[in-house]
């Protein structure tokens, strides 16, 4: 039997379907990915497109190696039973060449595809929806602190107006009416804004 297996060649078309299967796997990857980055693109909230896009990168990436590194890992693995059955069963100090080839085929082809398949427009797509968000983030928060400054100074404009009219409402008679010391004036003011708040 095991005759039949070196002398049909079985390993040889193992390894040559280990690559196959590789390229298969990553080519299925790569348009579960376009897939991903279609529907993601598709919602509305910059944060959410972004980390979804993120994980999916990362995804993509892992399942990529996968199917680079199993397959060649097998078809390595297939040539050294190559190479044990040829000495043992055959009796021949030698593999054929067309192993050897294919030992070495498998695995380039397999990187090469790997980086064929890996476009570089995903990154950049990624990428501007990274810029996209941050600068709309950035926008947000220009926007909030103008607002707080703009908030702040109506909020001392009325601490001013209402502690001036308590110092006017009571005509110069009562302990108002007196100078006032910065610190009694400050409190005064803080009184204000914790009322006012």
């Amino acid at each position: 039997m095991l005759h039949q297996i070196m002398d049909m060649q079985l390993l040889l078309y193992a390894m040559a379907g280990m690559g196959v299967l590789g390229i298969l796997g990553m080519a299925a990857v790569c348009l579960i990915y376009k897939r991903r980055i279609r529907e993601n693109s598709r919602l509305s909230d910059l944060k959410e497109k972004w980390i979804k896009l993120w994980e999916n990168r990362d995804e993509l990436m892992h399942k990529m190696n996968c199917w680079v590194w199993v397959p060649s890992f097998i078809s390595t693995l297939l040539l050294c039973l190559a190479v044990v059955l040829s000495k043992i069963v055959l009796k021949r100090g030698m593999v054929s060449s067309v192993y050897l080839q294919a030992g070495v085929v498998v695995p380039v082809v397999l990187l090469v595809m790997r980086r064929a398949l890996d476009s570089v427009w995903k990154d950049e797509k990624l990428f501007s929806f990274i810029m996209d968000y941050l600068e709309e983030q950035s926008n947000k928060i220009a926007e909030v602190q103008a607002a707080a400054a703009v908030s702040r100074e109506q909020e001392d404009a009325m601490v001013e107006y209402v502690a001036g009219g308590i110092k006017k409402s009571d005509g110069g008679r009562g302990r108002f009416g007196e100078f006032l010391s910065p610190e009694e004036e400050e409190i005064m003011r803080e009184v204000i804004r914790e009322f006012m708040g």
